[in-house]
């Protein structure tokens, strides 16, 4: 089997493949390709292409090429899906899994379970997580939940607690704000700009029994939500507790390299559980981890177990049963579950999570003492987002840069965003 890896941005450059393909192993004359796509730093990539290499060693006949990205990665797999050019297998996560599939690309997964998909490691309640309309169309790789990373060694510098559970969102800008003052470093605050965070503003809408969009496929939230949300972070900002404009601007999403906090210009970030593993391979400061600020008294629960990734095959791949193959070993191979480690997240089954605890690095243990501690403190998941709602991040991060450029009122921007968000969905 052959194995290939491509990528369109800074990653490979790092790993010194930019701009060629990688090969492993013999190439054979009757083969069957397979490309496959996923989003992610060094550390998954390397990772990712361990597994592909232990897949090289058990099947014949297969070559794999490997598609990397990072932020750019659902924008480019829009535009194959439009251009009927998408790979055969490709990651998902919650909030584009529901639009791919009402695009019809995603291949429906029943027809391909228990044979060559077996899933019965993974609960029905899982597979849920990957379901629309009653149809299974992707399958879980790991579970994570919303987390913030911090540097254990900032807090301590300063003498400020660091945030934990019981921390609200009031406590955690007057904390930051201290953080900033006590250490005085140049070009460095507390937190990084979250207002344009959309996973972060699900987070506080659920808080307070709201939520990004409704079981009926409509926005969940109105102008004022918005407008409290970007005050919030606007008051913030100008009191120095966080990250400026320019920074912000930086750092669009969850994407690791480019997290203040990875840049050392700010002692928290807000991420997602098995982000650490990745993080910390990335930086030199010791990191931990702890939930998003509450919402106070009486607030509900906003955080929720979610499917960290899922891998699901291209409705047009002409080897379906192939990428089926390939998806399964990927999910429930023993083998390559010890070598993905908690990377992507802490493994559906629970059977290959007993199997790799004992392997786990204590960063990697961390991920799984989290999922299980946070177990009587998330919520219920939300319900599939619309379709055309992958976008909606894109408009918040957007709306948000104007409030922190001053470019707009915050007013003006809630309304802009409310606004665009209807003409997506």
């Amino acid at each position: 089997m052959s194995v290939a890896t491509t990528r369109r941005s800074v990653l490979m450059g790092a790993l010194g493949l930019a701009g060629a393909m990688t090969s492993f192993g013999a190439a054979y004359a009757e083969t069957t390709r397979l490309r496959l796509a996923w989003w992610g730093g060094n550390e998954r990539t390397r990772r990712t292409q361990e597994v592909l290499r232990l897949y090289q060693q058990r099947v014949n006949g297969v070559e794999l090429a490997g598609e990397v990205s990072n932020s750019e990665y659902f924008t480019k797999l829009a535009t194959q899906v439009v251009g009927r050019s998408a790979p055969d297998v490709f990651q998902l996560e919650p909030n584009s899994f529901a639009d791919f599939v009402k695009r019809d690309c995603v291949l429906a997964l029943d027809g391909l379970m228990p044979n060559p998909i077996d899933a019965a490691g993974i609960s029905r309640a899982m597979l849920d997580l990957c379901a629309v309309d009653g149809k299974v169309w992707g399958i879980p790789q790991a579970l994570n939940s919303f987390a913030m990373m911090y540097d254990k060694d900032a807090f301590a510098t300063a003498g400020v607690a660091p945030p934990d559970a019981q921390t609200s969102w009031d406590d955690y800008a007057d904390r930051m704000v201290e953080l900033t003052k006590a250490l005085n470093r140049r070009r460095y605050w507390g937190s990084c700009d979250a207002s344009g965070y959309s996973y972060a503003f699900q987070v506080w809408l659920r808080q307070r029994g709201r939520d990004l969009f409704t079981a009926d496929q409509a926005l969940g939230f109105g102008k004022d939500d918005v407008a409290e949300w970007f005050a919030y972070w606007d008051k913030l900002r100008q009191r120095g507790g966080c990250v400026p404009a320019d920074v912000a601007a930086l750092s669009p999403d969850s994407t690791i390299n480019l997290m203040p906090l990875i840049q050392g210009k700010a002692a928290t970030s807000f991420a997602f559980s098995n982000q650490i593993v990745g993080m910390q391979a990335t930086t030199p400061v010791q990191l931990a981890m702890t939930m998003f600020p509450n919402g106070g008294a009486g607030a509900k629960p906003g955080q929720f177990y979610r499917p960290a990734s899922s891998w699901s095959i291209y409705a047009q791949s002409p080897n379906p049963e192939a990428a089926a193959r390939f998806v399964n070993f990927f999910v429930s191979d023993p083998e390559a579950a010890k070598i993905l480690g908690v990377e992507r997240g802490v493994p559906m089954s629970p059977a290959l999570r007993a199997s790799i605890l004992p392997t786990l690095r204590p960063v990697e243990r961390a991920t799984v003492e989290y999922i299980d501690a946070i177990a009587d403190k998330v919520g219920p998941y939300p319900p599939p987002p619309p379709k055309g709602s992958q976008q909606f991040g894109q408009l918040m991060k957007r709306a948000a840069d104007a409030v922190a450029f001053n470019s707009a009122s915050i007013s003006d921007s809630a309304a802009t965003l409310m606004k665009d968000a209807h003409s997506i969905l």
